[in-house]
């Protein structure tokens, strides 16, 4: 089978972790302004803005959903980690309404991808495609 590719647009993964790192800026800069004044209030904000440039450049990449022949990986935010899947490795796939959940055969771990981040019609190639490996598994 030839492998799939998605990619997932950087505004669908990294705006909902920006928006909460915005939110974390202005409680820090309201809690060192309500203490310190004006002057920490702007030094505490400059701070935590350094703060989150650098993890922001520093963890940002590629997002993605590749299927090949030898499994299924992903990376769908700023925050998640590469993950991959041999087929082999699967007991269970379970799709429901806005993710799909991948059991793992040794420890039963259950393992989640959102399908939040596609569109419709990505999702609906993504399951298409998993259940036509999944049988050829089996």
């Amino acid at each position: 089978m030839n492998p799939l590719i998605i990619s997932i647009p950087r505004t669908k993964a990294e705006l909902p972790q920006m928006i909460v790192a915005g939110f974390m800026c202005f409680v820090v800069w309201s809690i060192h302004y309500a203490i310190f004044g004006v002057m920490g209030g702007f030094i505490a904000l400059f701070i935590a803005l350094a703060i989150v440039g650098f993890l922001y450049f520093k963890l940002r990449g590629d997002y993605f959903v590749r299927l090949d022949k030898q499994g299924i990986s992903w990376k769908q935010s700023i925050v998640s980690k590469y993950i991959f899947i041999p087929w082999n490795y699967m007991m269970r796939v379970d799709y429901l309404v806005y993710e799909i959940n991948f059991q793992i055969k040794e420890s039963r771990q259950v393992v989640s991808f959102a399908t939040s981040g596609l569109e419709d019609e990505q999702t609906d190639a993504l399951k298409q495609y998993i259940s036509d490996t999944v049988k050829h598994i089996k």
